[in-house]
């Protein structure tokens, strides 16, 4: 509990009287890295999308016309006013305030897509190890996972982008059907051909991103290309 207060006080620094405190609108840095997640998205479309940790709301702002519904979750109170203010006129965006794990959304129908971006390393070992578990229990097969994250140390942080990733790649790339798909009322099931397959890994000089399917069909299988 003392590393969610000690995060909780350290976003509540970076926001006061200040909307942007990462300079997500003017800085290259940032329109380029979210320029390339959006561009390794598997999908032009999801139904039911989600974004943990949304801050200010700009990446909410720019996958929201990808998404029929987007879901976006912040544990700052300020940034949550923020993202709100920005996606006012979208109305099949819905931003909250929740600190993660302990307020983890579930839905119905559940998510197609999972965006985390530069949060994990805020948490905890044992925290991650939730939200690895959430994901395999609330992303739809066939759906998408994308995670992104600054790879130099943090103040006041033990964990990087590497060490973070490094334990996604340990969940997800198992090439197996260890992770159980979560099964809606009436709905078939193909277990033997659902698993997680690393669509997508970018390696760069300053983040890491990653892009893992659920479904063993990478793009080009989907447009039956091969």
């Amino acid at each position: 509990m003392q590393a969610v207060n000690y995060a909780e006080t350290y976003f509540d620094a970076l926001y006061n009287d200040n909307s942007d405190p990462w300079q997500y609108q003017t800085r290259w840095y940032e329109k380029r890295k979210r320029d390339m997640c959006l561009a390794v998205l598997p999908k032009a479309q999801y139904h039911n999308a989600i974004e943990l940790g949304c801050g200010n709301g700009v990446f909410s702002a720019l996958l929201a016309p990808h998404c029929q519904a987007l879901l976006s979750i912040d544990g700052n109170k300020h940034a949550v006013q923020l993202a709100k203010q920005r996606l006012a006129d979208s109305s099949h965006v819905t931003v909250i305030q929740g600190v993660i794990p302990d307020e983890l959304p579930t839905a119905k129908p559940i998510f197609d897509l999972i965006v985390i971006s530069e949060i994990l390393y805020y948490l905890s070992h044992h925290d991650i190890d939730t939200v690895i578990t959430w994901i395999t229990q609330n992303l739809a097969v066939g759906g998408t996972l994308l995670c992104c994250h600054w790879r130099y140390a943090i103040d006041g942080f033990a964990m990087t982008g590497e060490t973070v990733h490094q334990r996604l790649c340990q969940a997800f790339n198992k090439g197996s059907n260890a992770v159980e798909p979560k099964q809606e009322q009436g709905q078939h099931i193909d277990t033997k051909n659902s698993v997680f397959t690393h669509q997508s890994k970018i390696i760069d000089s300053d983040f890491l991103l990653d892009v893992w399917q659920y479904s063993p069909e990478s793009v080009a299988m989907q447009e039956n290309l091969v």
